[in-house]
């Protein structure tokens, strides 16, 4: 057996055994990827269908049917044969995602010895970027096409649905501080109950008109290319509305597990919305003004009400699996240096990786009220959400190829016999959403673009500082010289903690407090903490302790980008591990730097605007003592000017 097949099968084992810690059947697995994973693509079928052939701007059975077949096709090729089969094993240690997907990739080069190249590394952000351009259009365009079927009920809401929409909306952020585990139960069985009335009425339209699964050849789909290019190439930026939320299957495999969320999609999910995309297709072509709003005509008159809170209460489980995804990207990204330390609150004691990042769900909502009564209608909102959608998929696809390469090892000729098919046709339904940007388009774009240099800027400052950090003076260095110095410093009671990052290397904040103070605590612990490009680390080399004697030891301590330090339990850790020492809240002090970044300070490797960028990024991120757990009346925090 070869390396890397070893590797794939401890990955896929770590991931059944995370799954298995947060639901140990298999049904519950899948009942909670229902609520979770399949939200977004679930509550597709409310606008798809209905916006491509709002596009085509007619209304016959080769047009419709042809559209059918392409949504049909689509979903086969890009959900079932791209992310299901092929995007979903490659997992970083049980965990998915394109933050995930950028660190793996990363670890792999450094594995081999090399560098990743920047042009993928960047790739990376810019997806990461653009996925959260998707987490601000999807609550808006999902809630506001739910809302919009109270128009078909009687035309007196028609003035009433923006601040409905609204409303809903504002609850929904407000909602989000308290977390997803008071109302996560009901996720599954609300989604469950969806895709159920989904199928049913899919099949109840079939069976008046069964002539419409004609559609599941892909011939109609072919001839309405060959016969109008034009407007199917149209037609296209409209597909893959029928595509969105297809990454969430691979970033939730760390929830639930690669087998719970395959067994979802191919036994509920996929066969649900394929025939109520056939059911609102008969709904077209045979009722009069129905392609208007083709999903609430497709139900019977007397299920229109029930139809409308159904896909009420679907749309809004769907935006906050999108608003948590964010949440849960952006806890990851700042663990992987791509963001600065913002407030990150736990919001669940029983299931982890449920956190809350209020300056994300402030962004989040802010643009999402925007989107609301800028464009107050779902109609001129997907003109918004294709290019984000494609967008993220196009750098899925080019993270694979170094993924496929660095990480499985594959020849060239098997990386682009898969690679360049699927890049061609995420390229395609790019270009096919390009012609939208002026109507709307720009706004994730525009976001996407300043998020991207954000996470550009705070990466490559932070890769300057590092490289500045290695040359601090040597640890041991420095302590053989302060203690042999015909001066030393006085020694005083209790235990001082330096946080730092470069292993070997003196902490500014040590320089700092020897330099002004010229004291030095009786147990002095240098803390080096690593932030690893997998997701854990093994709890048996967690942490590594290195006696540099006179009291002093130097903790190395690693930990995965899904998890977050915790000094004062890492201290805890170490008692038996440092001689006599025993860990003392009372007599303990963090000795934390407080980074100012000046002007000039990298010395012409950044331009004078990403200096002052970095800067503002450094003063306004949370801080340290937050970080690692701490109370602020155990913290000393020294000035220390930054060099990049």
């Amino acid at each position: 057996m070869t390396t890397s097949s070893k590797r794939m099968r401890t990955l896929a084992a770590g991931t059944q055994t995370h799954a298995a810690a947060s639901n140990k059947t298999l049904p519950g697995l899948m009942l909670g990827a229902l609520g979770v994973v399949f939200g977004d693509i679930g509550t597709s079928p409310i606008y798809a269908l209905r916006q491509g052939v709002s596009e085509a701007g007619v209304v016959n059975a080769p047009v419709v049917l042809g559209i059918l077949s392409m949504i049909v096709w689509a979903v086969v090729i890009v959900v079932m044969g791209k992310y299901v089969s092929y995007v979903m094993r490659a997992d970083n240690e049980g965990e998915g995602g394109i933050i995930a997907l950028t660190a793996l990739v990363r670890s792999g080069y450094e594995q081999d010895g090399r560098h990743v190249p920047h042009l993928l590394l960047m790739a990376g952000l810019f997806g990461a970027a653009m996925f959260y351009g998707d987490s601000m259009i999807t609550p808006a365009v999902s809630v506001l096409s739910a809302v919009e079927g109270l128009r078909q009920v009687s035309p007196r809401f028609d003035p009433y649905i923006v601040p409905l929409a609204a409303a809903i909306l504002i609850a929904l952020f407000l909602f989000q501080r308290r977390g997803t585990a008071a109302v996560g139960k009901w996720f599954g069985p609300v989604m469950s109950l969806w895709f159920v009335y989904l199928a049913a009425v899919g099949v109840y339209r079939i069976a008046q008109h069964p002539d419409v699964l004609r559609a599941l050849s892909p011939q109609w789909a072919w001839a309405l290319v060959h016969t109008h290019p034009g407007m199917a190439f149209t037609i296209l930026g409209a597909v893959i509305l029928a595509l969105t939320g297809a990454e969430a299957l691979y970033a939730d495999i760390g929830h639930f597990g690669r087998r719970a969320i395959r067994l979802a999609w191919f036994f509920i999910v996929f066969p649900s919305i394929i025939v109520g995309y056939f059911g609102q297709a008969a709904t077209m072509l045979y009722q009069r003004g129905s392609e208007q709003q083709p999903f609430f005509y497709a139900a019977p008159s007397w299920a229109l009400i029930p139809t409308v809170v159904i896909a009420l209460c679907a749309t809004v489980i769907a935006s906050q699996a999108v608003i948590s995804g964010a949440f849960s990207m952006t806890s990851q990204a700042i663990e992987l240096g791509f963001l600065p330390r913002l407030r990150v609150i736990e919001t669940s004691r029983a299931h982890r990786g449920q956190v809350f990042v209020p300056a994300v769900d402030a962004l989040l909502f802010a643009a999402v009220m925007f989107l609301v009564l800028s464009f107050r209608s779902s109609d001129r909102l997907t003109s918004a959400y294709g290019i984000a959608v494609g967008l993220t998929m196009l750098v899925t696809t080019v993270l694979m190829i170094g993924f496929t390469r660095r990480v499985w090892h594959w020849p060239w000729i098997a990386v682009i016999s898969i690679s360049l098919p699927l890049f061609i046709i995420d390229m395609l339904l790019v270009i096919a959403n390009a012609h939208k940007i002026p109507q709307g388009g720009w706004f994730p774009v525009a976001m996407g673009i300043v998020l991207f240099v954000l996470m550009a800027t705070w990466h490559r400052g932070r890769m300057l500082a590092k490289q500045r950090a290695t040359q601090a003076p040597p640890l041991d260095a420095f302590l053989r010289d302060v203690l042999g110095s015909r001066e030393p410093p006085a020694r005083v009671p209790g235990t001082a903690v330096y946080p730092g990052s470069t292993q070997g290397a003196t902490p500014s904040a040590l320089e700092s407090n020897v330099h002004h103070n010229r004291v030095l605590h009786g147990t002095v612990i240098i803390f080096a903490n690593r932030s690893e490009s997998a997701p854990r680390v093994n709890e048996q080399t967690r942490i590594e302790v290195r006696d540099l004697g006179d009291g002093c030891f130097e903790v190395i301590s690693r930990h995965g980008f899904v998890e977050r330090p915790n000094l004062p339990k890492l201290l805890a850790s170490l008692e038996g591990q440092l001689g006599d020492w025993r860990f003392d809240p009372k007599h303990t002090t963090f000795f934390l730097p407080r980074d100012e970044v000046t002007p000039g300070c990298s010395h012409g490797q950044m331009s004078r605007w990403r200096e002052w960028l970095f800067g503002e990024m450094a003063f306004h991120s949370a801080s340290s003592a937050e970080y690692y757990g701490l109370k602020s009346e155990d913290v000393v925090e020294l000035g220390v000017q930054v060099v990049l």
